[in-house]
């Protein structure tokens, strides 16, 4: 039991899209949601995590024009020496999961990216249980004269989202999976666009419209029933709104937002709302596996039970056959010693009093190792046990805390999402 199931999640956005921000604004949320739901957390120092460190102090000191921007992560010379932000949570002092975050360098989901840097995305969506997709609202939402209107998509969302280059990607990795993914779309930057229950709403609408090839995909009888799908709006700094845009000669869009008001906070609003859905999911999944391990424990666990009986009844049966051995040996040898060796001569005694020896040592080492076998299979039955108490409680105070309206929506998988039967 000292081994713990590691659990993958993947952010997936080209560059500048804001998935450290995302991350951030996560980890600002990160202990209190932990504490909520009475579960310990212990995190490696990483690379990641400083860099989460530094976007975060950046953020939290920023002008109000947000003229200084988060410097995107940097590829790097070997894809596969990014560790990503991992972390272990528990219960009552024991580890029983541990979850890691990578957020590869954006350039990586590029068409023209390095062959081993397109290996590495494919190898990590390929083996993800959870991927977040970070979608700059603005371009969502946005078009050259204002806001867009029911049924448009934002002018500039293709430069900036590259949904179709996102969907081509997790097509080629979902074409085949055999095991439950998550998959989360995070609009982020979306203060203006989450003010009241319609606007919210109307980002919702906008989403699916606009990754409705994807969801399409995600429905599909190879997949309805092993993906599901939520989105998470997530306010990444607060108390910003979009101001304009302004279009360079390399025809590159950058958008201009300001402060509301102009001293307003660093005050992210709703990071904790992926990393909850992505504990339910995880977790779901995780008890879904521990079941099964606490079902096949259980049974091994029964049939090491009727062993250690069956394997007792012989070691007695054999203890009394090495007592009537051991008896008639006694006997034989109190006899004088030349009526013993003619009574051996006809009838030894000697050797199956060792034989029926042997018998009962090979007895008591079956039932010594059976024993063995079946208190560690307990311990496991009891651990695993301990594991899935401590979970479906903790399950229970994520879910209550996760919104599935204004602008939040659960869209497929409802099942590994909710809180599970208890088993006791």
């Amino acid at each position: 039991m000292n081994e713990i199931e590691e659990l993958k999640i993947l952010m997936v956005a080209l560059r500048g899209i804001g998935k450290t921000s995302l991350l951030a604004a996560m980890h600002e949320e990160f202990h209190k949601t932990f504490e909520r739901a009475n579960l310990q957390t212990w995190v490696d120092d990483t690379n990641s995590l400083r860099a989460i460190e530094e976007c975060k102090s950046i953020l939290k000191n920023i002008d109000p024009r947000l003229k200084k921007q988060v410097t995107p992560t940097q590829p790097k010379d070997n894809p596969w020496n990014d560790q990503g932000f991992y972390f272990e949570i528990g219960s009552g002092g024991k580890k029983f999961m541990g979850l890691r975050f990578t957020d590869p360098s954006g350039e990586y989901f590029n068409p023209d990216a390095a062959p081993e840097q397109k290996d590495y995305i494919k190898q990590q969506l390929n083996q993800c249980d959870a991927i977040v997709i970070p979608i700059d609202a603005t371009a969502l939402m946005q078009k050259k004269t204002g806001r867009v209107s029911h049924g448009e998509i934002g002018t500039w969302h293709e430069e900036k989202n590259n949904s179709q280059r996102i969907t081509q990607l997790i097509k080629d990795a979902f074409s085949q999976i055999y095991s439950p993914r998550l998959v989360i779309f995070a609009p982020i930057k979306c203060e203006a666009y989450t003010k009241t229950s319609t606007d919210a709403e109307n980002l919702l609408y906008h989403l699916k419209t606009a990754y409705s090839g994807l969801l399409d995909f995600f429905k599909s009888d190879a997949l309805i029933n092993k993906i599901a799908v939520v989105v998470t709006p997530v306010q990444t700094i607060g108390n910003i709104t979009f101001s304009h845009y302004k279009t360079d000669e390399n025809n590159f869009t950058k958008f201009y937002y300001h402060k509301t008001p102009i001293n307003a906070p660093y005050q992210p609003k709703d990071g904790e709302q992926p990393l909850r859905y992505i504990l339910l999911f995880l977790i779901n999944v995780f008890l879904e596996n521990k079941k099964q391990v606490l079902q096949k424990e259980q049974e091994k666990l029964e049939n090491l039970e009727t062993t250690l009986y069956t394997e007792k009844d012989r070691l007695k049966f054999v203890k009394q056959e090495f007592e009537t051995k051991q008896k008639l040996l006694n006997e034989r040898n109190k006899m004088w010693w030349l009526f013993r060796e003619v009574a051996n001569f006809f009838d030894d005694r000697e050797t199956p009093y060792n034989q029926a020896k042997q018998e009962v040592n090979k007895k008591q080492s079956t039932v010594s190792e059976v024993q063995t076998n079946l208190q560690s299979t307990l311990l496991i039955v009891q651990a695993t046990q301990e594991q899935i108490n401590a979970f479906n409680n903790a399950l229970f105070r994520f879910a209550i805390g996760s919104k599935n309206n204004d602008g939040f929506a659960i869209l497929q998988g409802h099942k590994w999402l909710e809180i599970p039967q208890t088993l006791f």
